[in-house]
């Protein structure tokens, strides 16, 4: 088999956090499985597959999601199954690649290019890959394997659930041609729905001339660089990202949102999630970093120090909140958000009174038997 100039892995794992539950509770399998919190007020995080079937869909509300499937098992988030699993995909990937990117807690990419000597069949280690996470987790996860992230990305998107998918060189602009156009990164919704307009519909369009000149008033001097992913042209590279003192968690949403409020909530619920990680670990944070990523898969972040290493909630939202409203844009639509502490310390027995203390330790006591969303510090507003 010839060698690839670029061999590059992009995996995502198959509706993770209800499969996650399905894990940790067998009992729970062959049933209409999402994850999230109850009415009325409450929001679906994630569904799984015959789920979906029904509409249910992340960021639903879920009294909708009981109208839709009044058989819907609800249950609630848990951030740290979540985090022991992705730890074990991690065991997995550093197993195989020297240069793994993970893009969120269910995704990553991987370079697989110096490899071809050990692994000549790229569609052979795409299943070992495969099967080596299932046996760490017990999770299904699609894989793609291109010369580019952009064209294994779009390649998984289009074999889920449970998929492997190997698009040889030479070949990507054949297969990216009939895909639609809004499967290409860069096309959010609304300019999907722009394009639609004008008679373009798949990806294949955007290279076509007698469109040219719409898309060139369209996208200017970006239109070149969009017709090269267009064709399947993408050196971006895998930049490695572990950093081992830092604690993090970021949703990919099925429909982008101009929601602050609806932002707002799903970061505070990371911070939620996080901070009693970080007590029970007998840790402070030293500083946040909150992130975005718009329709058009541009990344935004806004890191920030604390005034002192932290792990009490209110104490930390008021400064978290600030720098997420600082990087959203009004009416930009949003696809991924997400939130990480870093710079870990021992927390130490000064960071709030003993009363507080006491308090905290209470609700995090509730916090390990019914999860992280059950209940809330009553300094935190709900809105």
């Amino acid at each position: 088999m010839d060698r690839w100039p670029r061999q590059i892995v992009f995996a995502d794992v198959d509706a993770m956090y209800a499969t996650a539950a399905i894990v940790a509770s067998p009992t729970l399998a062959g049933k209409l499985v999402a994850v999230g919190t109850p009415p009325p007020r409450g929001i679906i995080t994630a569904a799984s597959y015959p789920a979906r079937r029904y509409g249910v869909t992340a960021a639903m509300p879920t009294a909708q999601a009981f109208r839709l499937c009044p058989d819907l098992v609800l249950v609630p988030p848990d951030r740290p199954l979540y985090q022991r699993l992705h730890n074990r995909m991690r065991e997995v990937t550093d197993r195989f690649f020297d240069a793994t990117e993970w893009t969120s807690i269910d995704e990553f990419y991987a370079d697989a290019t110096d490899l071809q000597s050990l692994h000549p069949d790229p569609a052979q280690l795409g299943q070992a890959v495969k099967d080596a996470i299932f046996e760490a987790t017990g999770l299904r996860c699609t894989l793609a394997i291109a010369t580019g992230k952009t064209v294994a990305k779009v390649a998984a998107d289009c074999h889920k659930p449970d998929g492997l998918a190997v698009i040889l060189p030479g070949t990507e602009a054949a297969f990216l041609a009939p895909q639609p156009v809004r499967a290409l990164p860069g096309i959010g919704p609304k300019t999907a729905t722009e394009l639609d307009l004008l008679g373009i519909r798949r990806i294949g369009d955007l290279s076509e001339a007698r469109f040219e000149p719409m898309l060139r008033r369209r996208w200017g001097t970006r239109l070149s660089a969009l017709q090269a992913l267009a064709c399947g042209l993408d050196s971006d590279p895998v930049v490695p990202d572990r950093d081992p003192k830092s604690s993090g968690h970021e949703t990919t949403f099925e429909r982008d949102t101009d929601d602050l409020r609806f932002l707002e909530r799903t970061v505070h619920g990371f911070l939620s999630e996080l901070a009693h990680e970080l007590r029970a670990q007998g840790l402070a944070a030293g500083t946040f970093t909150v992130k975005l990523k718009d329709a058009q898969f541009k990344v935004t972040t806004r890191q920030r120090h604390f005034h002192t290493p932290l792990n009490y909630d209110p104490s930390m939202w008021r400064e978290i909140r600030a720098a997420l409203r600082g990087l959203v844009i009004p009416r930009n639509l949003y696809r991924l958000v997400g939130l990480s502490l870093s710079e870990l310390v021992p927390a130490t027995e000064s960071l709030f009174e003993q009363r507080t203390t006491k308090a905290v330790a209470a609700m995090d006591t509730v916090i390990e038997k019914h999860g992280a969303r059950v209940m809330r510090l009553g300094e935190i507003p709900e809105e």
